[in-house]
């Protein structure tokens, strides 16, 4: 009962941490800046059902997540951090909720401090409400086949019907090999009607797609189907890499908790959740696109797995799992100070977690594991976020432009990422943005990629660092 209230305690505190980050940071460079340019022209244009992004349509996401941002911007604002990671966050909560319901206090746990999971709720991305669709969608899969119940497939259908629209076909893909899996595996199928949840499976991302597809033209169909989707599988423009990268890479993908998940697929062996993690894996492995935000979709049913296993077989791996921790923080103890105070917090939760792995129970050192890998962002968050916004977000872009005094409307960035601050002049949002500076009208200033080619005409006035990389700064 001790551990029980303790676990429950502890969902609580780790979802209260989600809430730290989004009163300081700024949207970060890549989607998140790419997004709130697409959340921009949305409400300048009103192009709504089918977003555009440079005026274009928007063929990289589907329009889902980028509806609930708009909403939310109305009450809150375009530059209101809040309107950009409410959905993120409000997936978590219910995320956490329903593997509570599902495995108990200890399953939400584990899946919320999963480092992927934790930090990708406060981002202004669509990977946790994608998990949170996959997740229903999968468990009501299982309750089809543990009690041949036809609406419970209803349902799995129709959550992943939604999860396409808001991230992609992968969700039906990983719906139809768990399916298969399990056939296989239990050596029977349930008898009944399976039409009204094909319907459900297909005609929910049609109802949007098709009318896209209308709206957008020929153009917009073959960036979609040929580029978006088949290309992104069979041949990538993007994010290539071989098939073994996410066995590779899935110590740091299931951080904290990769050792501990070992022991648990051993101990369970073939199961649901085994198949539920190879439906995601096998996949996602095939395609040639990779990306390890890709794997979020697994971890659910890991901390479902975790939190079903029992006795001290399995205590060693968390003991393992927190001595990375320590071991990093004395490594890079010689790095600067405010690095150096990282290290340290991190090398204490280490010691401290392990100190509780060697003499408590299994579930009360699982809890402490899970609350000493979140002791280094949190740190991050509190301490050090101005300089994470200096190093991810647009603001010394933004800055350099400010210094310039030119209006918007006469500024023209080539390849920069799109512009985004809290506190941005509202001016700035007239830009150019643009891949060649001789597609567009000659503007007063303009920035490119440090070692460009040299703009006739114009005059090297400045420079900045931005994302690790150098810029420079071009007046006429």
């Amino acid at each position: 009962m001790l551990s029980r209230r303790l676990a429950e305690a502890a969902v609580c505190l780790v979802a209260l941490s989600t809430l730290i980050t989004p009163f300081r940071r700024d949207l970060f460079v890549g989607d998140e800046t790419k997004y709130a340019q697409v959340i921009r022209e949305m409400r300048a244009t009103g192009a709504y059902f089918l977003p555009t992004l440079g005026g274009q349509p928007f063929t990289h996401k589907p329009p889902i997540h980028f509806w609930l941002i708009d909403l939310l911007t109305f009450p809150l604002g375009v530059y209101s951090m809040w309107a950009f990671v409410l959905p993120s966050l409000l997936a978590f909560g219910l995320l956490l909720w329903l593997l509570w319901r599902r495995g108990g206090p200890m399953a939400a746990f584990v899946c919320g401090t999963s480092v992927l999971i934790w930090g990708s709720a406060q981002s202004a991305r669509m990977d946790v409400s994608f998990t949170l669709l996959i997740a229903y969608g999968l468990l009501r899969l299982e309750d089809f086949f543990e009690r041949d119940d036809f609406r419970a497939l209803l349902l799995s259908a129709a959550a992943l019907g939604v999860a396409t629209l808001i991230k992609g076909p992968m969700a039906p893909v990983i719906g139809l090999v768990l399916f298969a899996l399990e056939w296989w595996r239990r050596r029977r199928v349930p008898r009944g009607n399976y039409l009204p949840a094909l319907v459900a499976l297909i005609a929910i991302p049609l109802a949007w797609f098709v009318p896209a597809m209308l709206l957008g033209g020929n153009a917009y169909t073959h960036e979609v189907i040929v580029k978006q989707t088949v290309g992104r599988a069979v041949a990538t423009w993007v994010h290539s890499a071989p098939p073994w990268f996410y066995l590779l890479h899935l110590p740091a993908t299931l951080f904290p908790w990769f050792f501990l998940a070992v022991a648990a697929v051993i101990a369970r062996r073939w199961s649901f959740l085994t198949n539920w993690i190879l439906a995601v894996l096998v996949p996602y492995s095939l395609l040639a696109s990779k990306l390890d935000v890709y794997m979020m979709a697994m971890i659910p049913a890991i901390a479902l797995l975790i939190s079903d296993v029992r006795g001290s077989r399995v205590a060693n791996a968390i003991a393992s799992s927190i001595l990375i921790l320590f071991i990093a923080g004395a490594v890079i103890n010689i790095s600067p100070v405010p690095i150096a105070a990282l290290c340290i917090a991190t090398s204490i939760a280490g010691i401290v977690a392990l100190i509780v792995v060697l003499r408590s129970s299994f579930a009360t050192g699982t809890i402490a594991v899970g609350l000493a890998a979140l002791v280094p962002l949190l740190y991050t968050a509190v301490a050090l976020m101005p300089q994470v916004n200096e190093l991810a977000s647009t603001r010394p872009l933004v800055r350099a432009l400010i210094r310039q005094h030119i209006p918007g409307d006469q500024i023209t960035l080539n390849w920069c990422p799109y512009l985004w601050t809290r506190d941005m002049p509202r001016d700035l949002e007239r830009v150019t943005y643009a891949d060649d500076l001789k597609t567009v009208r000659t503007p007063i200033l303009a920035i490119a990629r440090a070692k460009a080619p040299a703009l006739p005409g114009y005059t090297r006035v400045d420079e900045l660092k931005m994302i690790g990389k150098w810029f420079d700064v071009y007046r006429r």
